[in-house]
């Protein structure tokens, strides 16, 4: 059943009624992001803040998904953290923290229940982490696009619904974009972080082999960049794959509610400013270090996406006004 998006007045007052547990936690939630989030915290901060703290809560709990992945000694200790994260993700959509304020649970609770979010979506998260226990490869496209919702399109729905929707917008419309969004952007992570993941151990190849072996290339031979027409070539594919899936969701910003645009505007414009950069010199997904942005190049995007984000605010608020009646 297509689902309506939240009224304004319900969510200006769901952060301020929040029981003190819950905001002591969102606190939790927000020195985590703080310290480990990078460009994301900046874009949260764009965030209105009455949504914020769900944002916060969002982050955290993605976060820590990531950690029991990335960080865990070997594929059983993955296997293992995983288990007990789900059983309190579970347990988060029963009403049950589990922890005290000292940790993320209450505020994961709460932003589960006041913003709607599906079971489906974690679970389908969780399931895309426990595929990385041990030495990751990806063969066909359809692979990386299950790969890419999993661990990013889950997280951009989860998004979309702390930040609601345009009035007359419905849920279910969205979902398609969502997900394209949510490729586009993980694409650009695969490229960015080639190197660094191939140079795992357990070694992580994201990037399609299917696109490798039509450039007559395998892994081994992109990072050692050894025919670089062929690794330019390869790059250049996956690049298209991004490009296109940004374009094909460019209509979402405006089905967002306008008090949310700066956030989703200027995460996009940052990832698209990173494809833009490794379209132009492919060979920087082998380079030494991710491609970055300058921290001036990135406080402009979001100083222009605020603007922005403000004309939309006023526009939206003239046209609710009511008219006066003409004499």
């Amino acid at each position: 059943m297509a689902r309506a998006a939240q009224t304004i007045p319900e969510r200006m007052n769901r952060t301020t009624t929040a029981p003190g547990p819950v905001r002591r936690s969102i606190e939790v939630c927000r020195e985590i992001t703080a310290k480990r989030a990078g460009s994301f915290h900046r874009a949260i901060t764009l965030t209105p803040p009455d949504r914020r703290g769900e944002m916060y809560a969002l982050y955290a709990w993605s976060r820590l998904a990531d950690d029991i992945a990335d960080e865990s000694p070997d594929a059983e200790a993955i296997r293992s953290g995983l288990e007990k994260f789900s059983k309190a993700t579970k347990e988060a959509f029963h009403n049950c923290p589990a922890g005290d304020d000292t940790t993320i649970w209450p505020a994961v609770t709460w932003t589960f229940r006041v913003c709607e979010i599906r079971q489906q979506w974690c679970e389908d998260l969780i399931e895309g982490m426990r595929r990385e226990a041990g030495e990751v490869s990806i063969t066909t496209a359809e692979q990386f696009d299950d790969y890419c919702y999993r661990v990013a399109g889950t997280v951009g729905l989860m998004c979309i619904s702390v930040w609601g929707l345009r009035g007359g917008v419905r849920f279910e419309d969205v979902v398609p974009l969502s997900k394209a969004r949510g490729r586009a952007l993980q694409t650009i992570n695969v490229l960015r972080d080639f190197a660094q993941d191939f140079d795992r151990n357990p070694r992580r190849v994201y990037f399609p082999s299917e696109i490798l072996s039509k450039c007559g290339l395998v892994a081994e031979g992109l990072r050692q960049w050894r025919d670089p027409m062929r690794c330019d070539t390869a790059v250049r594919e996956l690049c298209a794959r991004a490009r296109k899936n940004l374009d094909d969701s460019a209509p979402l910003a405006d089905l967002v509610d306008p008090a949310c645009f700066a956030v989703l505007d200027g995460l996009t414009r940052v990832y698209t400013a990173l494809l833009h950069r490794i379209e132009a010199r492919p060979a920087l997904v082998v380079a030494g270090s991710p491609v970055r942005l300058s921290t001036a190049h990135k406080a402009w995007i979001a100083a222009t996406a605020y603007a922005k984000g403000c004309a939309l605010r006023i526009g939206a608020a003239a046209r609710r006004k009511p008219r006066k009646a003409s004499k």
